[in-house]
């Protein structure tokens, strides 16, 4: 074999030799040794000396020792030129990385299987590896979730406060987003609800962090709280939950040594900033939930503190003329927790029908109410109007007993009264009375008398006398349509059930045609307002304010079918969710609220009707 032969084959070994792709592929952990619920971030790394096209991201076989949380991919390209004795090389390598998030389900040891990886159909893998994990959730060390209750041990329908605080140290890497946080009040507020009636203490998620020391070291921390009304009674769990943020690190990503691409490149400069997902996990929680002790009849339902306040005006009023009596009930509960306080029966007295106030303050101590009843009391006699002592009673979780609260009595002059059709300037009533001495007092005036030989007068003609006729014949009509009025509201509870279902439907089928035009609050309103009145004209007792247990026996006690009766129940505290847990209202949920209230309304109408036959 000549020398230029051997000369030709040394070359083209070398060529082969250097032409082969130089690929590793390798997986790695940032720890392998962790807390129950403390993140770890996989990494897989495939160097190559050339650019590959077509690359899929391996897969984790399933496990039931960890979760993957995230995964996510990129890569990066570095240069490096040599010359030695005058001659230039450049190598090339590009570094593709795969990376995962996962999460432990359970303490113990377990490993973390290979992963294979295919680059132009030859399979590469990784090297399994063993991860250890330790007893109880631990926080991370850059940010800390605290579940923070203001009493552990509470009555059934006690209000507590829950505070939910995330804290960031000064100087980390890691950055909070609002979607995280909102993700994080979201699934906290879905396993709430399960166990408690709950209300935001907030308009809005916190944008900024307040600066505080903690054990010597400056954090950033945001706080949010929950108003919570336990609805049932023993010991209830609140598991740790899980908040996702970034962690920030930096890496270098330069590519192939080419002037634009390095010029217009975003770490041209310098390392660029890798976002790594990442979970931190709360602390969990236990309270204890205590039945109430045996009430009396007059216990009302409410517990907290509360406060009642009489008054009535005027003090001196004419028999027939109205005197305003208030009642306003204040306490730390919801509204639907205060019941109406019904006033006795008076002696020659017309009591009407009470105007009813609610408002709600929201402080960082929870929930306050204020309920006011303002009833008009009509007296039909001259003389003194007692009006007797009013009780509450409530049951106090402080001191853990019930406690009756009382108003003083009353005194009203009443002084002599006028029987006028005409009201007066201080809006005069007619009782029944006067109204049917009125009635009677009506007669026709006719002369026997009859004047002869005159001559003819105009207001003898047939015309004057219709045109004269008139005001009398209006005036009897309008009597005679007054007394229709009054027979005709005798019967008016009678009108009332039997219109009640097609009220309520006209009523749902207004508000369905506004319910995307008003506010959360006004819709929900409407809503209850419309389902009291249902109950209300077609039973003929005042569902408004009544409590949930309350109304519950007395729709029992009319007759209505107990599966019914749960299902409006149920329907009224999902309702709560809305009004004071926080959940969106959207177009999905209205109408299917309004749905649901007009089935709801047909079944006890439906069940009502089957009853009276």
């Amino acid at each position: 074999m000549s020398y230029k032969n051997i000369t030709i084959i040394i070359l083209l070994f070398y060529i082969i030799l250097y032409a082969q792709d130089d690929i590793s592929f390798s997986v790695t952990a940032d720890k392998t040794n962790v807390t129950l619920g403390e993140q770890i971030q996989i990494t897989a790394q495939l160097v190559s000396n050339k650019k590959l096209k077509d690359l899929s991201m391996p897969q984790i076989p399933k496990n039931e020792d960890f979760d993957v949380l995230h995964s996510s991919q990129n890569q990066s390209q570095s240069t490096s030129i040599q010359i030695i004795n005058g001659s230039m090389s450049q190598t090339v390598n590009i570094t593709y990385y795969f990376q995962y998030s996962i999460m432990p389900k359970k303490i113990g040891s377990f490993t973390f299987p290979s992963l294979k990886i295919n680059v132009e159909g030859k399979e590469y893998v990784s090297s399994p590896f063993q991860i250890n994990v330790t007893k109880e959730p631990s926080q991370t060390s850059d940010v800390r979730i605290s579940l923070i209750p203001n009493k552990k041990n509470l009555y059934l329908g006690e209000q507590a406060i829950l505070t939910v605080k995330v804290s960031q140290k000064a100087q980390a890497s890691v950055q909070l987003t609002q979607q995280g946080l909102a993700s994080l009040y979201e699934n906290l507020e879905k396993n709430l609800s399960k166990n408690f009636a709950i209300a935001r203490l907030f308009n809005q998620l916190p944008s900024k962090g307040v600066m505080e020391t903690v054990n010597g070291e400056r954090e950033f921390s945001v706080s949010v709280q929950y108003s919570l009304f336990p609805l049932s009674s023993g010991e209830i769990r609140i598991p740790p939950m899980p908040l996702e943020y970034i962690g920030l690190k930096r890496i270098q990503t330069r590519r192939s040594y080419d002037f634009f691409d390095d010029f217009f490149s975003t770490d041209f400069f310098g390392p660029a900033v890798q976002q790594i997902p990442k979970t931190a996990i709360s602390n969990g929680l236990i309270l204890n939930v205590q039945t109430l002790p045996p009430s009396s009849k007059q216990f009302s339902g409410a517990v907290g503190t509360f406060s009642l306040k009489v008054t009535a005006a005027p003090l001196q009023v004419p028999a027939g003329e109205a005197v305003t009596f208030t009642i306003n009930i204040r306490g730390n509960t919801r509204a639907g927790n205060i019941p109406d306080i019904s006033l006795p029966q008076l002696t020659d007295c017309d009591i009407l029908a009470p105007e009813k106030q609610i408002s709600h303050d929201t402080t960082s101590k929870g929930i306050y109410c204020s309920k006011t009843l303002k009833y008009p009391i009509i007296p039909k006699q001259q003389g003194n109007l007692v009006i007797p002592s009013l009780s509450f009673t409530y049951f106090d979780p402080i001191l853990g007993q019930y406690k009756t609260i009382s108003s003083d009595s009353i005194l009203i002059t009443v002084t002599q009264g006028k029987a006028t059709l005409q009201p007066s300037a201080t809006s005069r009533y007619l009782t029944q009375e006067e109204i049917r001495q009125i009635g009677r007092d009506i007669r026709y005036i006719k002369s026997d008398i009859q004047i002869k030989n005159q001559t003819f007068k105009i207001y003898k003609s047939p015309l004057f006398f219709i045109l004269y006729s008139l005001p009398f014949l209006i005036f009897i009509s309008s009597l005679l349509y007054k007394l229709n009025s009054l027979k005709y509201k005798k019967d008016s509870s009678l009108i009332l059930k039997q219109k009640a279902l097609a009220n309520a439907q006209k009523n749902l089928s207004i508000l369905k045609k506004r319910a995307k035009s008003i506010p959360k609050e006004e819709f929900l309103s409407k809503i209850y307002n419309c389902i009291e009145d249902f109950i209300t004209n077609k039973f003929g007792f005042s569902a408004s304010g009544k409590t949930i247990d309350a109304l519950k026996e007395e729709l029992i006690n009319k007759g209505l079918n107990q599966k019914i009766v749960d299902n409006l129940i149920s329907f009224i505290e999902s309702l709560d969710t809305y009004r004071f847990g926080g959940q969106n209202l959207e177009s999905a949920s209205i109408k299917e609220i309004i749905e649901k209230t007009e089935k709801i309304i047909k079944d006890i109408a439906k069940q009502k009707k089957g009853n009276s036959r």
